[in-house]
């Protein structure tokens, strides 16, 4: 792993959730079908940072929040569809830097308006989780993992911003 300098950026990216309100289960990805591409995770291609917050908001606003755990991964792997099990390969395993969880109890109502009128937001803090961008490449990948059962607003968008110190 290169040196860390010190400084820090927060990269952020959107994930649009089909237009139904299908429930998830346990083990469901949430998301478009496509991989969460963090593209400029780190600084350069072939670089290195560490994730120190992860905070994730979503534009809908229900009473029971989801239990999310972000897998993130140094090298893109193939998605699984919106709402199918995720189902990694033990190749694209071996390319995972960590999961950040972003637990039902910790998520805090921002507009408790019901529905597309509200929001909230979960926020991890100290996560302390070194990563290196592989080869001419400076993203980072990430999928997004339902742990409870949810019911989800159509088309709700879920923003993950990680703040990285390089």
């Amino acid at each position: 792993m290169e040196k860390v300098l010190g400084q820090g950026h927060t990269i952020s990216k959107s994930v649009t959730r089909p237009s139904n309100t299908d429930a998830y289960t346990a083990g469901d990805v949430v998301g478009n079908g496509a991989t969460i591409t963090f593209a400029g995770a780190a600084r350069r291609s072939g670089e290195s940072g560490v994730i120190q917050q992860a905070i994730i908001l979503s534009s809908a606003y229900v009473a029971t929040a989801p239990d999310l755990e972000l897998w993130l991964f140094d090298t893109t792997i193939t998605a699984d569809a919106d709402n199918a099990t995720f189902t990694p390969t033990d190749a694209e395993l071996a390319t995972l830097i960590g999961i950040i969880e972003f637990p039902t109890a910790d998520w805090h109502g921002g507009d408790l308006t019901a529905g597309v009128g509200g929001n909230h937001v979960c926020c991890v803090q100290n996560i302390g989780m070194p990563f290196n961008a592989i080869g001419n490449d400076s993203a980072i990948y990430g999928v997004l993992v339902t742990r409870n059962a949810y019911v989800p607003i159509s088309a709700e968008v879920f923003t993950v911003r990680l703040q990285i110190l390089d």
